[in-house]
């Protein structure tokens, strides 16, 4: 089984200025959101997650299988996180219960990959993040 716990360290965007873009961030905040490339560190400690964000500085605490509030920019959620092997994949809908966006954490012995989407005004915008284990 691959290890998920780890450090990794981001080295790719796919789309991810025009997903930010996409979710009404501001254009100056979504190009400076584009070049970061800091470090997520992913725990899972039973059925606890935890995936904290070095730059800027954010964690994100999510328990398998239970919706939690999930804080995502100025936007409160309903968030639930699944475990498939070594697939997180992540929930999260609105307060009146509406679908809002799912991530998937994707990891293998070098790397993890991530995809977002998000569903807003009746569209689908996706994006892609790849990291590398460090």
């Amino acid at each position: 089984m691959v290890q998920i716990t780890g450090k990794y360290k981001l080295a790719e965007n796919k789309n991810f200025l025009e997903f930010l873009l996409a979710v009404g961030m501001p254009e100056d905040k979504a190009k400076e959101g584009n070049k970061i490339a800091g470090t997520l560190d992913v725990k899972i400690d039973g059925k606890k997650i935890s995936l904290a964000n070095d730059t800027p500085p954010y964690v994100t605490n999510l328990v398998l299988d239970e919706e939690v509030d999930e804080k995502l920019g100025e936007d409160q959620f309903k968030s639930t996180a699944t475990l498939s092997g070594n697939v997180i994949t992540v929930t999260s809908k609105t307060k009146e219960g509406e679908l809002a966006a799912t991530r998937t954490y994707t990891f293998s012995d070098s790397e993890l990959g991530t995809t977002i989407t998000a569903y807003r005004d009746g569209k689908t915008v996706s994006a892609s993040r790849i990291y590398k284990r460090v």
